[in-house]
């Protein structure tokens, strides 16, 4: 499994777990939930200052998996999305939302998670999650992109889970019913099988195109723990 430091705020009716590896400073719980979440205030969250169906639905927003809850009141636990989304951002990250099981190139399983953000920079401290060094490096997509991206596809896809592979210094391999998006929305990808660049040097972006061997990418290099 990955070992991610994790940090519990009991409250009366809900524990809130924060992941200081997978934390990007997205804001969405800053801006869902202020009284909440105040990075002003020690702790800087205060699960009891909302109720739990209010604090549960603005962690699910947080688009990085940082955030997560334990219901102490008999609430609904976190809710599995129908379908697998894939979010590309520009000159940022991959986030996914659905049914995701991450595995290593053995098979062994690292990860079962509905919300994650996948570093494809080649540079994070902390891979395969995100830690924003995209932003510090100056991480820009190759223009090629554009045109990976031209063709719109619409197809009906299975329900399902998502398993992603993360290949020893090379990409993430994809297995299960997706649907890949740019940042506008746009549709660039929907089937059951795609290889994700992680080495920030396709020409093909989002997708794989083998310049992980020329540029000598190592994906352990600043990983977080996989016991």
């Amino acid at each position: 499994m990955i070992k991610e430091r994790i940090i519990r705020y009991s409250g009366e009716k809900i524990t809130v777990l924060f992941s200081i590896d997978r934390c990007t400073h997205y804001a969405a719980c800053l801006e869902g939930a202020p009284e909440v979440f105040d990075p002003l205030k020690r702790p800087w969250v205060m699960p009891d200052a909302a109720s739990p169906d209010k604090v549960s639905e603005v962690i699910i927003t947080c688009p990085t998996g940082a955030l997560h809850f334990n219901r102490k009141d008999g609430g609904p636990p976190e809710p599995v999305p129908e379908e697998n989304t894939l979010l590309v951002e520009t000159h940022g990250p991959l986030y996914f939302l659905g049914d995701l099981e991450v595995k290593d190139p053995q098979e062994k399983l690292l990860l079962k998670d509905t919300r994650i953000a996948f570093c494809r920079c080649g540079m994070s401290k902390v891979k395969p999650f995100c830690d924003n060094t995209h932003v510090r490096v100056g991480f820009e997509d190759a223009k090629e992109m554009i045109h990976a991206c031209s063709s719109e596809q619409q197809v009906k896809l299975p329900k399902g889970k998502v398993t992603a592979v993360l290949i020893k210094n090379g990409p993430i391999k994809l297995t299960g019913p997706v649907t890949i998006k740019n940042q506008d929305g746009r549709i660039i990808f929907q089937g059951t099988k795609a290889s994700l660049c992680r080495c920030g040097a396709s020409k093909k972006m989002p997708f794989c195109d083998g310049s992980h061997r020329k540029v000598d990418f190592q994906s352990d290099a600043g990983c977080v723990k996989i016991v």
